[in-house]
């Protein structure tokens, strides 16, 4: 993962294209492995965001959609093509773009804040959106990551989770 991380920020810092990082930390990943017969996957999402136009660019290698909080409603992106990295030779990766407006929050997470064993990963999905509604209803917008990654304590996956908040024309 470390290998991956700092290839990851060296190629976006130059000015890559996004899907072309993508594809070429695929490659990366099916050339690396110590054992031929052993396969080292990842998921990922990253995106490059113009705070002048509000425009976010992003793309993904089977990461699971970002989650929009939009004039109270709570709606997963969606999402471009990209296959787990690691997985194939011939992976394909797209790219999407959003335009945020101010009162926008994105939510980026990993698996482990809405998998649980033998749940459908749908049931999981659903439950976030409801549960981050509810909070910012709640108030709760200045610890939305820090208090759904708490409502997992005990969690058998890691679990991280990014909430990134357009602030209003007035702020």
């Amino acid at each position: 993962m470390a290998q991956l991380r700092f290839t990851t920020k060296g190629m976006t810092i130059t000015g890559s294209a996004l899907p072309d990082v993508l594809r070429r930390l695929n490659t990366l990943l099916l050339h690396t492995a110590s054992d031929p017969s052993a396969t080292a996957t990842a998921t990922m999402v990253m995106g490059r965001y113009q705070p002048w136009d509000r425009r976010l660019t992003w793309v993904r290698a089977g990461h699971l959609p970002p989650l929009l909080i939009r004039d109270d409603r709570a709606t997963f992106l969606p999402q471009p093509e990209g296959s787990l990295l690691g997985a194939s030779h011939d992976s394909a990766y797209g790219q999407a773009v959003i335009d945020l407006v101010p009162g926008d929050r994105l939510l980026l997470y990993t698996d482990g804040l809405v998998e649980e064993p033998g749940e459908n990963i749908d049931r999981g999905l659903a439950r976030l959106a409801d549960t981050t509604r509810r909070l910012l209803q709640d108030g709760m917008g200045e610890t939305l990551a820090r208090t759904l990654a708490a409502m997992r304590a005990g969690a058998r996956d890691d679990i991280c989770v990014l909430d990134i908040h357009v602030p209003d024309d007035d702020a």
